[in-house]
């Protein structure tokens, strides 16, 4: 035994390795040209795009493809980009380890735990079923503690877990697109909003990869709307929360860039890396701005009085995807939360409405004069009611939601309408009321 050696357990079971690239029938290797990921906010999946370039012999090629250690097999694709070669299938071998293990001893070797520390040195063999390692210090790890071994030597009876099968009418370089899904990882926005004589604006974008997939020089795709994924139990929608260690940084030149596909956006957030185990907060808006102050009544095709808000009221200079506004006020020079909300996406030059608190001077009803349905079909008539119980006149804006309703007729013109929703702004003097009717229909 070395004199001074550092004993270090670790706990587990071993669940993959990372393999150097061989072949059954012909020896080859993928060569990586571009890669861009896709990641969704509806869902924690991301769809990886990789051009690769494989040098085939004629004949059937057994081509390692390591970066789908651990994958679903069924969701994996590799499209040849020539008629000269063909996809016979992708299968998936579990390697137990043994032989590949004993190739090693005495050699170096890398491993990587669940826990993302990274232990690398000489190759020992097992002591008591652990893995015995001699690096800067020696080390025994319990196999199920460990994500993976990258390992210098194959044994002879070793292959890789994650292969594909082609054949290849002639000796020669092809190209080859392979897309693949990783579960897990996802991303969202968050935007950080302060309040003085001005408004300060801040967007971020939140990447969350907990796998242990790394992805260097990507193109990243970010894909907003409710894509409809198939899970047999569940889509995790969780929320990732980042600190505001990178606020103050410097803002990309290029703002992102957006385009809706049927009922997506997607936005371009440009090449970035992104690593494994990996939370990774992206700054990407700024703005400056004065702002309005409002009020906000919001009003509901079920009839009812509801409470009206004080709002702030600002224009946005940029693309907003959906996410979670904090609103922060500077109060005796301490920058005070004061409100949290959600806000849908919100297109450039858009006015974006923040809700900061209840008004008690205002009061809203809202009445339901007429409503009819038929197959596919709904008609309402609506009548919103304000009434001001201050000493101060208030702007208020009314916001109906129609949900994919159409206006037919208002007693004022509306200043804005979307799918969703429509608004309309009442200026209310104290001690008096006033009235907006409307009707619309809705087709299924």
């Amino acid at each position: 035994m070395v004199k001074n050696m550092k004993q270090k357990i670790i706990g587990g079971i071993l669940v993959s390795f990372v393999l150097l690239a061989m072949v059954i029938f012909h020896q080859t290797q993928a060569q990586e040209d571009q890669t861009s990921i896709a990641l969704y906010d509806s869902a924690k999946i991301g769809v990886v795009e990789k051009t690769l370039q494989l040098e085939l012999k004629q004949g059937i090629n057994e081509v390692p493809l390591d970066v789908l250690e651990g994958l679903d097999v069924g969701q994996i694709t590799l499209k040849p980009l020539d008629e000269k070669v063909k996809v016979l299938g992708i299968i998936n071998k579990e390697v137990t380890g043994k032989d590949l293990i004993e190739a090693n001893i005495g050699k170096e070797i890398t491993i990587k735990l669940k826990s993302g520390e990274t232990i690398s040195g000489k190759f020992l063999g097992y002591h008591d079923g652990k893995v015995a390692v001699q690096g800067n210090a020696y080390y025994l790890i319990e196999p199920t503690e460990i994500e993976y071994i990258k390992t210098a030597t194959l044994g002879e009876e070793s292959i890789s877990n994650t292969y594909a099968l082609i054949n290849a009418d002639e000796d020669g370089k092809y190209f080859f697109k392979l897309i693949y899904r990783v579960k897990g990882i996802g991303w969202n926005s968050r935007y950080k909003l302060y309040l003085s004589d001005n408004a300060e604006f801040y967007g971020y974008i939140l990447i969350n990869n907990p796998t242990n997939k790394t992805f260097e020089n990507t193109e990243v795709l970010l894909v907003s709307g409710d894509v409809q994924f198939y899970q047999p139990l569940q889509v995790i929608f969780d929320k990732y929360y980042a600190t505001e260690s990178m606020v103050g940084k410097e803002v990309p030149e290029e703002p992102i860039q957006q385009t809706k596909i049927e009922a997506f956006y997607l936005y371009k957030l440009g090449t970035v890396d992104i690593g494994a185990f990996e939370t990774k907060m992206i700054p990407y808006i700024y703005q400056k701005t004065d702002f309005i102050r409002e009020y906000l009544y919001e009003s509901y095709p079920y009839g009812g009085a509801q409470d009206i808000y004080e709002i702030i009221s600002l224009k946005t200079n940029d693309v907003l995807p959906k996410g979670i506004v904090e609103i922060y006020k500077e109060m005796e020079d301490k920058n005070v939360l004061i409100g949290e909300q959600m806000i849908d996406h919100t297109a450039k030059g858009d006015t974006l409405r923040l809700k900061l608190g209840r008004d008690i001077d205002l009061k809203g009803t809202t009445e339901v004069l007429e409503e009819r349905h038929d197959d596919h079909y709904g008609y309402y008539k609506i009548r919103v009611t304000l009434r001001n119980f201050g000493e101060e006149s208030k702007e208020v804006i009314v916001r109906h939601y129609k949900w994919r309703g159409k206006i037919l007729e208002s007693s004022i013109s509306p200043i804005n309408e979307t799918a969703d929703y429509v608004e309309f702004k009442v200026t209310v003097n104290p001690g008096e009321k006033e009235e907006i009717i409307f009707d619309y229909e809705v087709r299924y």
